[in-house]
């Protein structure tokens, strides 16, 4: 599934499609709670996907979060977001050719820098939002 969603992303293609399939599941030590074509949530980690380029997945400990907000993409000016990588702002943003239409976004602080951004599907940005935070370590 990554190689053929890469081959698309590649030759343009992937305009014609966004991943959306979505899985939930019971907590388990290495179980899957939500997948989608932008992030995996495990039970003690993330996985997002398509974080560095050309392809590349970012793994995050959620024990390694030091601050997660759920925002409206409304605040975002043209400025400080793009489709893949770092605009004139301290974020870094994984792949999503749609990121100007959706509604919230989720920044990560991981004790690193520049911090993360995360969107996706709205429902979904909801979902993963909630299970980074109750996975925190406050």
């Amino acid at each position: 599934m990554m190689i053929t969603t890469f081959l698309l992303y590649i030759f343009g293609l992937i305009f014609l499609i966004e991943p959306t399939f979505c899985t939930v599941s019971v907590d388990d030590s290495n179980t899957i709670l939500i997948s989608n074509g932008f992030v995996t949530c495990y039970s003690d980690h993330l996985v997002i996907h398509f974080y560095y380029f050309p392809f590349g997945d970012k793994t995050i400990k959620y024990e390694n979060i030091r601050s997660c907000e759920l925002l409206s993409s409304n605040d975002l000016n043209f400025f400080e977001t793009k489709s893949w990588g770092m605009a004139f702002s301290n974020i870094w943003w994984h792949l999503d050719i749609r990121r100007q239409w959706r509604s919230h976004y989720i920044v990560l602080n991981a004790n690193q820098w520049p911090k993360i951004g995360v969107t996706m599907n709205d429902d979904d940005t909801i979902k993963v939002y909630n299970i980074i935070k109750n996975k925190m370590i406050i």
